[in-house]
């Protein structure tokens, strides 16, 4: 059975040879990269915490590399970026009973049971960096820098940041949501609320910075309620009482 990640990647494989212009490189580079991670980690979900380091600092260092060809990543409404960010995390668990089915009972991986305690710390501090600080550029620079440009135009640079045509938006969002399994959703939502605050403000540091904000405070969520589905590859477990 194919994991989303597998399928995804399989599927944007397919993508016309256009994308790959030197162009499209810093903008999809990270991002097909993390897919790659991705879709070997799924084959050792045991070693998700072990992995997690090693994918997190390839592709933060691919990041740097193309780093000088990506355009300013300016944050116009901090305040507000941040905002919207909690409310992408209240949506995001708040919908989880209500709209995500999971086909048996998952149990998160919770590092502080796995590891002895400094390095569950560590390892899960390196879990909070890449989902707060790596995850959130390498995606948004992908689906929002590129793809929901690209589908306006394949001269994609032309089209400016923020740009809203219906067919690109929803193809977008739609995309993000599968990436996400049993969780889709609530990727469509939140990639929604994400969506179109990219389109208000026009940039991408704030929709980097809202989607990053959301993911730290799942990370806290995960970590004070001691619930660790949210966070890491579930494994099947016994259903929780209550």
């Amino acid at each position: 059975m194919r994991t989303p990640a597998l399928f995804y990647f399989e599927e944007t494989a397919n993508l016309p040879a256009q994308m790959t212009k030197s162009t499209a490189w810093p903008f999809v580079a990270p991002f097909f990269l993390f897919m790659i991670f991705l879709c070997g980690e799924s084959y050792f979900p045991a070693q998700h915490y072990v992995l997690y380091p090693v994918k997190t600092v390839v592709v933060a260092a691919v990041l740097a590399w193309y780093w000088r060809w990506l355009p300013p990543l300016l944050v116009r409404a901090p305040i507000r970026s941040v905002a919207v960010g909690v409310a992408g995390v209240v949506l995001w668990i708040g919908l989880d009973p209500l709209l995500v089915h999971y086909d048996q009972p998952l149990v998160g991986r919770n590092p502080f049971q796995l590891y002895p305690a400094g390095a569950a710390w560590g390892l899960f501090g390196f879990r909070v960096a890449g989902a707060a600080l790596c995850v959130p550029v390498m995606e948004e620079l992908f689906w929002r820098g590129f793809l929901m440009r690209w589908l306006i135009s394949e001269d994609f640079t032309s089209i400016p940041l923020g740009t809203y045509r219906p067919f690109s938006f929803w193809t977008t969002t739609a995309l993000v949501a599968t990436v996400h399994g049993p969780e889709w959703p609530l990727g469509l939502v939140v990639g929604m609320l994400y969506g179109a605050w990219f389109v208000r403000t026009k940039t991408l540091g704030d929709v980097m910075l809202a989607h990053g904000v959301t993911n730290l405070l799942l990370a806290l969520y995960c970590l004070i309620t001691n619930d660790w589905h949210f966070l890491s590859i579930a494994a099947p477990g016994p259903r929780h009482a209550g």
